[in-house]
């Protein structure tokens, strides 16, 4: 078994869809300055993407710093788990590993690696038009991690013949502050900063109670909305149970 395969298998059951390498020698010609994996580890010779389908669930918050604008939503609590998890695999088995998080630069909030961009290049999913990633799987409803390593692991290729946004046209006529230039390829016709001011104005408006636009990602018509790979739940308690059902598990169980 390769070393792609004992991650894979490690990482399916915490309900991760698809595992993508990506090469830090290859591609990333849309890198950023300062924001190249070489950027964050030095000695990277691979990128592990993990991507989680999470339908709409994914923005289901646990709680918001409201002297700042970061959400704390559950589902990436769960995914940096997963990531800080998967360090720990690599490491057991004599490999360097670190997983990327924070910014680079907190203004205009540039991520110190784009997941996005890692992702593209390990072949999980395309760019679309509103410069989110699509995959061909679930369309942009999944969230993403990426982990850098020592470990020299087969890359996978970006995706050649996937193009979802050639025919289409919806997040153009959606979009309600027209943020998609639908002359240019995806993703260059997306104005990230009125998108973002957009976005800005809304939690503005609504102290908060609304916190993100929500048409391109909930309406993009690529990909299965209903079906997940990952279910946010919680442990029952006895007291979960009502009388009945309690006294008789009691019973079973010889407690008086």
């Amino acid at each position: 078994m390769s070393l792609k395969d004992e991650i894979e298998d490690f990482l399916r059951k915490f309900g991760v869809f698809k595992v993508g390498v990506a090469d830090p020698d290859l591609g990333f010609r849309m890198v950023k300055s300062g924001c190249h994996p070489r950027s964050v580890m030095k000695n990277c010779n691979s990128i592990i993407v993990l991507a989680f389908h999470v339908g709409l669930d994914y923005y289901t918050t646990l709680d918001y710093c409201q002297k700042g604008d970061v959400e704390k939503r559950v589902l990436n609590i769960y995914r940096d788990w997963v990531a800080i998890k998967l360090v720990h695999f690599l490491e057991g088995m004599g490999y360097e590993a670190v997983f990327s998080h924070g910014y680079m630069d907190e203004k205009p909030r540039t991520a110190r690696l784009s997941f996005k961009l890692a992702s593209y290049e390990a072949g999980i999913g395309v760019f679309g038009r509103p410069s989110i990633l699509i995959t061909p799987e679930y369309g942009p409803r999944v969230i993403l991690r990426a982990v850098l390593t020592n470990a020299s692991i087969q890359p996978d290729k970006p995706l050649a013949d996937f193009d979802p946004c050639r025919r289409c046209d919806t997040c153009i006529k959606l979009c309600p502050v027209n943020a998609i230039d639908e002359k240019l390829p995806p993703p260059t016709g997306f104005n990230r900063d009125r998108c973002v001011q957009f976005v800005y104005k809304i939690r503005e408006k609504t102290d908060r109670r609304i916190m993100f636009c929500g048409y391109c990602y909930n309406c993009c018509p690529v990909g299965e909305i209903s079906e997940k790979t990952f279910h946010l739940g919680r442990h029952k308690t006895l007291l979960d149970l009502n009388e009945h059902e309690r006294e008789r598990l009691l019973e079973t169980l010889n407690v008086k």
